[in-house]
């Protein structure tokens, strides 16, 4: 098991006391990992969860809306299969898990108030010789 838990956040004001333009909102991040012992066969297998907070953005430029908080839930396993003399690498992960609809402060269709992306789906294959 692993657990990561991670907190990012950047201020900075320009001399005439504004806040810069385009700077993130402030995110905690938590991750629960599981890593599962395999045979010769079937190896580095793993399951993870992850949760992300970012908070309202409120310290903003004069040209820049505060943008609301929100949260995510991404899910995502995978493992090596080895056969022969080579390898083959699968992960397959689930962004926004539960379809959350939301405007990232960086955005650049914010100004017109479209969402983000809702759930999506990625697979990762990576076949060594």
């Amino acid at each position: 098991m692993h657990f990561e838990s991670n907190f990012e956040s950047v201020t900075r004001k320009q001399k005439n006391g504004d806040y810069l333009p385009l700077i993130p909102t402030n995110k905690f991040s938590n991750t629960l990992r599981g890593e599962f012992r395999g045979n010769d066969k079937i190896n580095g297998m793993f399951v993870s969860l992850q949760y992300q907070n970012y908070f309202k953005k409120v310290n903003v430029n004069s040209f820049e809306k505060p943008t609301d908080g929100y949260n995510l839930l991404n899910f995502g396993f995978g493992g090596n299969l080895s056969f022969i003399k080579s390898e083959l690498h699968i992960n397959f992960n689930i962004n926004n898990l539960l379809n959350k609809e939301y405007i990232s402060h960086l955005s650049i269709l914010k100004v017109d108030e479209i969402p983000n992306i809702g759930r999506n789906f990625m697979l990762g294959i990576n076949f060594n010789i």
